[in-house]
């Protein structure tokens, strides 16, 4: 690491050099002309031995990784693919929600559009996580029923719906499903 210069605070899209002069670094992108400019808010460092310039934001994006685990809200369900917000990290806060998908072999989704799922994260394909349910400790923490939206209990190894007297039984669910305490612990 070289001699660095910093202490200028820039926003997104600040112009902080052109590549001929320092190369960009994380928090910063070459636009076509050749500029470099900002691409978050923070205080620009400048290093002078690589002739590298990045950008220290003022707050810490998470970093959400492979094998985290997470808790996500259902958003849609597709053919083989269910779409979700990850609103939670374990460990960790998250500032906003990111776009996940679990995907599904055969003919029937085990999650309907607003359950609460536990899961692990695969992989990270343009910003989009996959995440898999397939482990211990994973599964639905709260379901609903997919015809009249009554929330499921668990009765055995079934859920059922107390309302319209609905079961599902092979959905992936947690051994705390519904306890609220237990998933406040792990998030």
């Amino acid at each position: 690491m070289g001699l660095r210069a910093s202490g200028r605070v820039v926003l997104p899209g600040d112009r902080l050099c052109v590549v001929e002069e320092f190369s960009p670094d994380e928090g910063a992108a070459a636009i076509p002309n050749g500029i470099v400019v900002s691409t978050v808010a923070g205080i620009a460092e400048y290093d002078l031995k690589a002739h590298k310039v990045s950008v220290k934001p003022f707050r810490q994006s998470v970093k959400i990784g492979r094998g985290d685990l997470v808790l996500c809200q259902v958003k849609g369900v597709q053919d083989k693919l269910i779409l979700c917000d990850i609103v939670a990290i374990a460990g960790r806060d998250l500032k906003k929600n990111w776009s996940a998908a679990i995907l599904y072999k055969g003919e029937t989704p085990f999650f309907t559009i607003g359950d609460l799922v536990v899961a692990r994260v695969r992989d990270d394909v343009y910003g989009v996580y996959t995440l898999t349910v397939r482990g211990r400790g994973l599964g639905a923490f709260q379901a609903f029923c997919d015809l009249c939206g009554t929330p499921l209990v668990l009765r055995g190894r079934e859920l059922l719906c107390t309302r319209c007297k609905r079961k599902y039984a092979g959905r992936p669910v947690v051994p705390y499903y519904g306890k609220v305490n237990t998933l406040l612990n792990i998030f």
